[in-house]
């Protein structure tokens, strides 16, 4: 058993060479940009490693044959013969083990690769695997075992029924009452700051979920991917319960905007700031989901990019859809923010029965707020109202305050590469009330409200201006390469504010000089955030 074990992989890859139809499983592929060599050594010790392993994995079936062979000449009352062979058959199916683990720990998979499978699995040894690198081992030992075991000399008495039954009947009851304790033992509730706001964030580093400490700071947990296929977390939103969120995942597709598909999984930060994947909600979606939104009433939206079948590389149509609803509407081309129209729309609920969104203007060039009543019949994206327009310098996207019909909009356009700021803006007045946060020489990555509407969180890209690929030095000074603002929308009377200043540019909105917490500080890029 154990050299078929040995041998299978073997035996499989010989007839796949001549049926080609046998191969189960698909062809992985991964690509990334950029290229750390790393120290000198590591990289020597890495290919010494793989040479030694290629000599290791074939040697194991044949020393299984060969131990099968000595056993069946020599092993006869011979308790040594047995000994040895199970010594080396096992060394040997450790050693390959060790090689494989230590290859990978000295040449990980990138954490930013896109491969049609999730590319942590390459990085990860799980139980399953384990198991079954270490089952030809399992059965040379039984092996070895039995050879050695004396013969039989007399039949032995049958094993009474009646204590085995008791012994299965007691395990089964410890057993249901563990499972029983752990489901019913409540979950801890979120953890909360100092001052009454979320202590965890829920945010995108990359292509990766993670939870962002605001409290006592650190690099972020990541959250594991829900499917092998479904790795590339793009958007983000926290439900209705405290603690809970909902989270869109893509397939790697090829690469750009072909051949994807969406998810949305429930996900559950508990008190520890640790997080757990939930059920999936609502189906499977063609192309990548960009913007989650969830109203008070617990509706929710989402807007998806879609590519064309002839060309990848770009967006053929941009639907906003309801989950519950299963109703969607949709515009030709990339609707979101940035040159290309490929970024998110800033989706979230104004009211009851009204969406806004970031979108280009039907008739004039500026970007605009739109306002979508999903009561109204149709089904044209375009056709939304407009809430507010907006000038080359001002695009960005926008939330609106909770129990208010302000709102607060990034400044963030293509043309405006430096001095992003976070202004608030009343929709009925057509222009800005004042600056809520101004970025300085950084850009601005991502921002929220918490649910009261009293604070904003804002994270800050520091190293803006950098190529990609870059070290993560920062261009701010002393300031880290990325941070996370906590804001004070409605403060108190004799809250300490920062230096008054006035606006940089003729016409920019009013400094309000709210006071604002620098809340984390980190290595890791975090470009949406869910609090």
């Amino acid at each position: 058993m154990a050299a078929l074990l040995a041998i299978q992989q073997f035996v499989l890859n010989l007839l796949i060479l001549f049926v080609p139809s046998l191969m189960a499983s698909e062809i992985v592929s991964c690509g990334w940009m950029g290229y750390d060599a790393g120290p000198e050594w590591k990289r020597e010790l890495t290919a010494r490693l793989w040479q030694i392993d290629a000599f290791v994995t074939p040697a194991i079936p044949v020393a299984m044959v060969l131990c099968i062979w000595l056993i069946a000449r020599r092993g006869a009352d011979r308790p040594r013969v047995h000994k040895w062979t199970a010594f080396a058959g096992v060394s040997l199916i450790c050693l390959d083990y060790g090689l494989t683990r230590a290859q990978a720990l000295l040449n990980p998979m990138p954490e930013e690769a896109s491969c049609s499978v999730d590319p942590a699995t390459f990085n990860a040894f799980p139980l399953e695997y384990v198991g079954w690198m270490f089952a030809p081992a399992v059965f040379v030992m039984i092996g070895a075992w039995t050879g050695m075991r004396p013969p039989m000399r007399s039949a032995r008495r049958p094993l009474p029924w009646r204590p085995v039954a008791l012994v299965a009947a007691v395990t089964a009851l410890l057993v249901a009452v563990a499972v029983v304790i752990v489901r019913l033992t409540p979950e801890p509730p979120p953890a909360v700051a100092a001052d009454g706001t979320p202590r965890h964030a829920l945010v995108l580093k990359g292509h990766r979920l993670a939870v962002l400490d605001l409290v006592e700071g650190g690099e972020p947990n990541a959250v594991g991917a829900p499917d092998e296929r479904f790795y590339q977390y793009t958007g983000v939103v926290r439900d209705t319960t405290p603690g809970r969120y909902l989270a869109a995942v893509t397939t790697a597709g090829n690469g750009a905007w072909g051949d994807r598909s969406s998810r949305i999984y429930q996900i559950s930060v508990h008190g520890d700031g640790d997080a757990e994947v939930g059920e999936q909600v609502g189906g499977d979606y063609d192309g990548i989901i960009k913007d989650l939104a969830v109203s008070p009433q617990g509706r929710i939206a989402y807007s998806r990019a879609v590519g064309k079948r002839d060309d990848s590389l770009e967006i053929d149509r941009t639907f906003v859809g309801l989950v519950d609803d299963h109703r969607e509407w949709s515009a030709a081309g990339g609707q979101g923010f940035g040159a290309f129209g490929d970024g998110e729309l800033g989706l979230h609920w104004r009211d009851v029965n009204t969406l806004v969104f970031r979108g280009p203007s039907p008739k004039a060039g500026s970007p605009r707020l739109a306002s979508l009543d999903v009561r109204r019949p149709g089904s044209d994206l375009s056709a939304a109202g407009t809430l507010l327009t907006m000038g080359g310098l001002e695009d960005g996207t926008a939330l609106t305050v909770p129990g208010e019909t302000r709102m607060v909009l990034s400044q963030v356009g293509v043309e405006r590469t430096w001095d992003q700021q976070i202004v608030v803006v009343d929709p009925s007045r057509k222009q800005p009330i004042g600056s809520a946060f101004a970025a300085g020489c950084g850009n601005i990555a991502a921002f929220t409200i918490d649910r009261s509407g009293r604070y904003l969180l804002v994270s800050v890209d520091n190293r803006a201006g950098q190529f990609v690929g870059d070290s993560p030095e920062p261009v701010c000074g002393n300031a880290g390469p990325y941070q996370v603002f906590r804001v004070d929308l409605r403060p108190a009377a004799d809250a300490p504010r920062p230096t008054p200043h006035a606006a940089r540019y003729p016409g920019e909105a009013t400094p309000l000089n709210l006071p604002q917490t620098p809340v984390w500080s980190g290595k890791s890029s975090v470009h949406a955030i869910a609090w």
